[in-house]
C-alpha cells in the first residue's frame, strides 16, 4: 500500500505548503497588511497543516529513510510547538490502549467537546506524569528541545526587534485556534463515546465536504486499522472496504453535529449501506 518512493511526495508538499503560507502571511502583513482577521485565518491553515504532516512521519509514512522521515517529523511540528519525539511516543500510546482509561486521548473525550481548552492543563499534567520513566533516546531528548529553543529565539528576536505583538497575533493565536480545530477532527469527534475496542473504538464520519478541508482524517477508522496507509489514501480504502467494515461493525455516520450513536445504533441504521 505505501509508495515506493524515498518519500511521501503529498506529504512534504504539505510541509513546504505550511513553510510557505506562514513565511508569505508574515511578508504581507509587514509589507501590504490585509485585515487582521485575514492573517490569522491563514495561519491558523498553515499551522492546521502541521498534524498531518508529524503524524505521518510518527506512523513511518513521510519516507523510507529513517533520517528523513524524523527530519520531516522535527520540521511538521516545529510550528506546532510540539516535540516530536514526545507527540511519537503518546500517539502510538494512544494507538496502542485505544480508549481505555490509561489512553493519553482519554483527557479530550471525557466530557462535552466545548470544555476541552478547560482540561489543557490536565494534559501537561498527565503528560508530566506519564514521562517519569522517559522512553525517549538522548539524541530525541535533545531534538525535542528544539521547539522549545525556537519559540525562545523567535519570541526574543520578536521582542528585539519590536514585532512581538505581530509574532503572538500570527503566531500564537492562530495555534489556539487550530489546536481546538485538531482536538475536535482528531482527538474527539473519532473515538468519544466509543468502546476500547480494535473495530468499534473508532468513528467514520462520511461527509464528502468535510474531507478535504480535515485532509481525510474524517474517516479516522481506516487510519487506526491500517496506520502505514497514508493519509490521502483513506477515503479510497474506505469505498474498497466498505462491506468488510460494515462486518466488523465500524461505526460510521454520516452527519458532523449531533448525539454520537453507538456501533450497536449504527448497524440497526443500516449506515453502511453496499
Amino acid at each position: 500500500m505505501k509508495d515506493r518512493t524515498p518519500v511521501d511526495a503529498r506529504t512534504c508538499a504539505l510541509l513546504v505548503a505550511m513553510y510557505a503560507l506562514l513565511i508569505a502571511n508574515f511578508t504581507v502583513f509587514w509589507t501590504a497588511p490585509l485585515p487582521l482577521p485575514v492573517h490569522v485565518l491563514v495561519s491558523a491553515l498553515a499551522i492546521h497543516l502541521s498534524f498531518t504532516v508529524w503524524h505521518e512521519a510518527v506512523h513511518r509514512n513521510a519516507s523510507r529513510v529513517p533520517a528523513i522521515n524524523d527530519a520531516v517529523g522535527i520540521l511538521g511540528a516545529l510550528p506546532y510547538m510540539a516535540p516530536y519525539y514526545i507527540e511519537k511516543w503518546f500517539h502510538l500510546q494512544h494507538h496502542a490502549l485505544l480508549n481505555r482509561p490509561d489512553d493519553p486521548n482519554r483527557i479530550y473525550t471525557d466530557g462535552p467537546f466545548w470544555t476541552v481548552p478547560l482540561r489543557y492543563p490536565r494534559v501537561l499534567r498527565y503528560a508530566r506524569g506519564r514521562m517519569v520513566d522517559d522512553p525517549r533516546q538522548p539524541r530525541e531528548k535533545l531534538l525535542d528541545r528544539l521547539p522549545v529553543l525556537a519559540a525562545i529565539a523567535v519570541y526574543g528576536a520578536a521582542w528585539w526587534a519590536g514585532v512581538l505583538l505581530d509574532v503572538l497575533l500570527l503566531w500564537l493565536v492562530p495555534l489556539a485556534l487550530s489546536k481546538l480545530v485538531m482536538d475536535w477532527y482528531i482527538n474527539y469527534l473519532p473515538h468519544v463515546g466509543l468502546p476500547p475496542e480494535r473495530f468499534g473504538g473508532t468513528r467514520i464520519v462520511d461527509v464528502p465536504w468535510l474531507t478535504p478541508l480535515v485532509l481525510c482524517h474524517n474517516y479516522h477508522a481506516i487510519h487506526h486499522l491500517w496506520p502505514n496507509l497514508p493519509w490521502y489514501r483513506y477515503p479510497a480504502v474506505f469505498r474498497e472496504k466498505r462491506e468488510w467494515l460494515r462486518e466488523r461493525g465500524v461505526p460510521v455516520e454520516r452527519r458532523l453535529l449531533g448525539v454520537r450513536l453507538q456501533p450497536h445504533e449504527l448497524a440497526r441504521q443500516d449506515s453502511l449501506p453496499g
